[in-house]
């Protein structure tokens, strides 16, 4: 698998229609899921990433991946 880092997974997600939401004084951001969207029951409705990230580590690629899919 290609590898990524945050500027790459934030502009994916952005494509994707996710929405950030403001944080301050934190290094992630996180993103609401897109309208209409349907959330499982126990599963969360948005989705943090680390930034300032020039690459995401195998495990974390995996899980960020697994993330989106689940949404």
């Amino acid at each position: 698998m290609k590898s990524f880092g945050s500027k790459e997974l934030i502009k994916c997600l952005k494509e994707l229609g996710f929405k950030p939401n403001s944080q301050n004084a934190t290094s992630h951001l996180k993103f609401s899921v897109p309208d209409g969207i349907k959330i499982n029951a126990g599963d969360r409705d948005f989705i943090m990433i680390q930034t300032n990230r020039r690459e995401f580590d195998p495990h974390a690629r995996t899980r960020q991946e697994q993330d989106m899919l689940r949404k």
